[in-house]
């Protein structure tokens, strides 16, 4: 959709959603092309007469994507119901939300609108590791970021998921928690999978269902726990999480372990060196257990269900390089991946190899070619 169209209508949409804005007008409007793959993001200058002031507000606004998903579920709907109970518990910094449109034909697909936060993510192209804000810290400045990325999160498991998140409840999936998890698992990895053999994922999937630890807690879940989903401060704070499209109920183990996850990815996982001053796993763990004031249980379980996520995701991202023409469809790396590979370490598996197939893969994900 034009600029042109867009502005007007956004315009008229948020004076209808905010009656105390009175002559509400657009006053920039950009394409944020590094927003990942599961929305649209607009940059958002907006201005309102309140009074007599004209008030200035930063806003940004998250269109759905388009047709080819990449994970299960996370609809608009769930996000807003999400960071509206959040607003409600100022000990997890998150963004205002200011209203949700589930009608596609305003801006040709459904959107929601939140107040822009200023602050820096870790991003991963480029890679945090090599060069950016990060980087440029002194690593007293880098850790201090890391420990209070992950107190970020450890807050939100603080909350009893019962005060303002029992909509996260799904009960046709089982008892919430660990339970409900697993059943969506299984859900999204069937979604992906369309019935072709992905005898790693598999195999994960088994051990999955037959050693899931007992009585695990049940917090409320961000779903996509990594650096560059946290806005930073310049001192190093915490000024938001964003990208709530995951939240569930589950063990907050699972966030932590996508954090570890990611932080290894990023460094050893490509072959880079890891910044100086960022706490390695065993300290990140201690800094949880003490933000969140519980020990954690089951890591190494819990390493391996992240491994399923991620490599779910790439079945996904295989069949969208295919449907783009980026790579062939005897390409092998929908089952030879970095995900798979991570997993047959853990699961004590035979590890697939990788060539040329992932180099491509690779290639066109982190180009995002369209």
């Amino acid at each position: 959709m034009p600029e042109a169209d867009l502005k007007p209508r956004l315009a008229a949409w948020l004076a209808d959603r905010r009656p105390d804005w009175q002559d509400v007008s657009i006053d920039a409007l950009r394409l944020d092309h590094g927003g990942g793959w599961s929305a649209d993001i607009f940059i958002l200058d907006a201005s309102s007469q309140q009074g007599s002031h004209r008030v200035q507000h930063a806003l940004v606004v998250r269109r759905q994507g388009g047709a080819f998903e990449l994970v299960l579920g996370g609809e608009l709907e769930l996000q807003a119901k999400v960071m509206a109970a959040l607003g409600r518990h100022p000990s997890v910094h998150a963004p205002a939300l200011i209203g949700v449109e589930l009608d596609p034909d305003l801006l040709g697909a459904p959107f929601l609108v939140m107040e822009r936060v200023a602050g820096h993510a870790a991003t991963q192209a480029p890679n945090y590791n090599v060069s950016g804000w990060l980087a440029d810290m002194n690593p007293e400045q880098r850790h201090g970021c890391w420990l209070q990325g992950i107190q970020g999160f450890a807050a939100l498991h603080r909350i009893d998921w019962h005060d303002g998140f029992r909509f996260l409840d799904r009960s046709e999936r089982g008892e919430p928690g660990l339970d409900q998890y697993l059943r969506y698992l299984t859900e999204w990895y069937e979604w992906a999978a369309q019935g072709r053999p992905q005898p790693i994922i598999e195999k994960a999937m088994d051990y999955l269902l037959r050693a899931r630890p007992q009585n695990a807690e049940v917090s409320v879940l961000w779903g996509d726990a990594t650096p560059s989903n946290t806005l930073f401060r310049p001192d190093g704070s915490v000024a938001a999480l964003i990208d709530w499209e995951l939240a569930t109920l589950g063990p907050g183990e699972i966030d932590l372990a996508w954090w570890l996850y990611f932080d290894e990815l990023f460094s050893t996982g490509f072959g880079v060196a890891r910044l100086a001053g960022l706490p390695d796993r065993d300290e990140s763990i201690s800094i949880y257990e003490s933000a969140v004031g519980r020990r954690v249980n089951h890591m190494d379980y819990y390493d391996i269900l992240t491994g399923v996520r991620m490599a779910i995701v790439c079945v996904r991202q295989f069949d969208r390089q295919v449907s783009l023409g980026n790579i062939a469809a005897n390409n092998v790396s929908m089952t030879n991946n970095l995900m798979t590979c991570h997993l047959a370490r853990r699961l004590g598996l035979p590890e697939p190899e990788m060539g040329d197939d992932f180099k491509a893969f690779l290639g066109g994900h982190i180009h995002k070619e369209t």
